[in-house]
């Protein structure tokens, strides 16, 4: 079977767009890890290791869907390519269009903590302060803290991660890959054909290990989220049925809190001793029979104790790292557009080394917002747009844009079919026309800012090329990530070099 160029463009569509709805699929999980869901855990004994192991699980997890995600693009951007080239190759007819073939970097997940010091596990509502305080050093005494896991928090993260494994594009990723992958079968070139299909077979079963770890995520947060409740209830109901010298309270639950206790009554010395040793021996009594002592790994609730964690042992940790490893060499994978025919984007006017680039390069340095003068930045724009051109990312010639009606910017340069460009960077470091090139910027932008510079260009209808002089590796990597998981900004949004 003769596979055509339709075949590869129709591959490499379903590619990115697959690639789009993991993106959408997994960015509530990246908001809630990353945001409210931080500190979630605690960190008594066995909160503590059953954080870090969610930590571990949480971070892979993430970490092999961006992949995935980003593997389809550059990918499908490389199916582009091949049928472009094949298509032209042959003098098909219809001839192929131009694909757009930008790629993405690799982007490396990094989500804060789950462990943090929230307390020891309850909380008081005012009474004899001498009580309390006693029954406090006992508490630290005898358990270190009791489990502290913020309630509300794990119930957005069971929440959460339970949405993502049952998300249609998450459970259904395996499938659509293998159906992409099957457009090439029975195609003639057999070698040709185990290559592409070698690389689908890679993007399959990462897919498959995302939609099982995402499932094993979900109900350890459940489990924990349930027993901190129910053990909340369980010491308050036991407190309340104390007969004590003084009249003790306990209420269940609380933003960071099992219970909180209150007294309404003066007592000497020697009652309040004995009702903390009643008190402290109900704690023990509903924590030792409770269901949380096996879900944070305790074997013994004693100060100091630390937690055996196994909440997270089915998630598939060494074929997460496997997956990381295999889409890595996917995402590198370089989409080339042949143009050896002459009739491509490259020509002596866009090509370094050139006297005609020369003049170009000195022609669209003129910015017209500052009265046609020439600046190192400026001229920075031009080389950079022209190198753009020359890669096919800007369908040349491209000229200076000029100020509107008003006077108004309307961006940097314009295409040969009316585009706007806006050329934008965003260096951790000087970029090479500034004094001090390659000095670090203390302050480089947030992330914020850097989505609200994009998100202004491209509301006022101007595509962004994007300049990395002055940025580190990292910079680049963690900028190209959230270009990735911006799929309205595909297309939009290209890469200078």
């Amino acid at each position: 079977m003769i596979v055509d160029w339709q075949v590869y463009y129709d591959a490499a569509k379903k590619c990115h767009d697959l690639a789009d709805e993991l993106r959408r699929a997994d960015k509530p999980v990246h908001d809630a890890v990353k945001g409210e869901c931080a500190g979630m855990a605690g960190d008594a004994p066995g909160c503590k290791q059953w954080g870090e192991a969610y930590d571990k699980a949480a971070q892979q997890t993430m970490q092999v869907c961006s992949s995935l995600a980003n593997a389809l693009t550059n990918y499908g951007s490389v199916l582009y390519a091949m049928g472009y080239n094949y298509g032209t190759a042959n003098k098909s007819n219809p001839a192929p269009p131009r694909p757009s073939v930008s790629q993405v970097g690799e982007y490396r997940v990094a989500i804060p903590t789950s462990v943090a010091d929230n307390g020891i596990g309850f909380t008081d509502h005012g009474g004899i302060k001498e009580f309390l305080d006693k029954l406090i050093a006992k508490v630290l005494s005898a358990f270190g803290k009791l489990p502290n896991g913020h309630a509300g928090k794990l119930e957005k993260a069971h929440t959460t991660w339970n949405t993502f494994a049952n998300h249609a594009t998450v459970t259904g990723a395996p499938a659509r890959i293998a159906t992409i992958s099957a457009l090439f079968d029975g195609m003639d070139d057999a070698t040709n054909r185990q290559l592409i299909q070698g690389h689908f077979t890679t993007l399959k079963t990462s897919a498959d290990t995302v939609a099982t770890a995402s499932q094993h995520m979900a109900a350890p947060v459940r489990d924990y989220h349930e027993a901190t409740i129910a053990l909340g209830n369980e010491t308050s109901n036991a407190i309340n049925t104390l007969e004590l010298t003084i009249a003790l309270t306990a209420i269940a639950g609380g933003a960071l809190a099992l219970f909180s206790l209150g007294t309404s009554a003066v007592a000497a010395a020697a009652a309040i001793d004995a009702d903390i040793l009643l008190t402290i021996n109900a704690i023990q009594a509903s924590y030792r029979a409770s269901r949380m002592v096996k879900v944070i790994g305790l074997t013994s609730l004693a100060a100091g104790a630390v937690g055996v964690a196994d909440a997270f042992h089915a998630v598939p940790t060494i074929d997460l790292d496997k997956a990381v490893t295999n889409l890595a060499a996917i995402i590198a994978m370089k989409a080339l557009i042949d143009d050896d025919s002459g009739t491509g984007p490259a020509n002596a006017a866009n090509t370094p080394g050139t006297e005609e680039y020369q003049r170009r390069v000195e022609e669209l340095a003129k910015d017209p917002a500052k009265n046609g003068a020439v600046s190192p930045q400026s001229r920075r724009e031009a080389e950079v747009a022209l190198q753009a051109e020359h890669d096919g990312l800007l369908q040349g010639p491209i000229q200076r844009a000029q100020p509107g009606p008003n006077g108004e910017d309307t961006g940097d340069f314009v295409d040969k079919d009316g585009n706007r460009v806006d050329v934008k960077s965003s260096p951790d470091a000087r970029p090479s026309y500034r004094p001090g090139a390659g000095t670090p910027i203390p302050n480089p932008q947030t992330e914020q800012e850097f989505m609200d510079m994009v998100n202004k260009d491209l509301a006022s209808g101007e595509n962004v090329l994007v300049d990395p002089d002055g940025m580190s590796a990292a910079r680049r990597a963690l900028l190209e990530g959230l270009v990735a998981k911006n799929p309205h900004w595909q297309g939009k949004v290209i890469w200078g070099r």
